[in-house]
Formats: structure tokens, C-alpha cells, sequence
């Protein structure tokens, strides 16, 4: 599982208002290093370009019980997919730090 920071690429016109996103991926590999490059070239893919990688976890089968609930649904979504992924947005315009999130379905290149 990795967080990762990221900002809209130029080329990415659906996120116009979307100063960034923190990513949270989880990918589903038999080494540490391949499943870090494969997650950022799928948030490339999605015309989003890295700023930085703030956390990489490796999930202990023990932890996954505790899981919140989206990050469990991320992980069962990797088990069948490989990979998966939510992009947490924050607007360009700043508003108040309780707000939420900004939540849009993000269709792929």
C-alpha cells in the first residue's frame, strides 16, 4: 500500500479545479520495488504526475481485520484486480480543513 502525493498533470482537463490528490493504492505484487514502479504509472496513466511518495506499507495479513473501511475496500479490489485506488482531492480555491474531500469519478484516459 502506498500514499502518495500527487497534482494534475496539464494534459488532465476533468480536474481543472483540483489543486491535488493524496493517493492511496494498493497493489498486489510478489516485490516491493515492481509494485511501487507499477503504482505510479497507474496514477500517470490517469494524467496525474507524482510529487512525492509519503508512505509504502507492506500489509501484515494480522492488520488487515482493522482495516477502515475503505481501505478494505481498496484492498479486496487489488486481490481481484491487481491494483486499486482512490484519489483524495483537494479544491485550488482552499475552504475550511473540515471540509471534505473532493469525490469524482475519474474516468481513465
Amino acid at each position: 500500500m502506498f500514499a502518495i502525493d500527487a497534482i494534475p498533470a496539464p494534459s488532465n482537463k476533468d480536474c481543472d479545479d483540483i489543486a491535488g490528490a493524496r493517493v492511496h493504492i494498493w497493489v498486489i505484487s510478489k516485490d516491493k520495488e515492481g509494485a511501487k514502479i507499477r503504482a505510479l504509472d497507474y496514477i500517470t496513466n490517469y494524467h496525474w504526475e507524482v510529487t512525492n511518495v509519503e508512505y509504502e506499507f507492506e500489509i501484515q495479513q494480522a492488520l488487515i481485520p482493522n482495516l477502515g473501511v475503505d481501505e478494505l475496500r481498496l484492498y479486496q479490489n487489488a486481490l481481484l484486480y491487481g491494483i486499486s485506488a482512490d484519489f483524495l482531492a483537494h479544491p485550488k480555491i482552499p475552504g475550511s480543513p473540515e471540509d471534505p474531500s473532493v469525490k469524482r469519478k475519474l474516468d481513465l484516459p
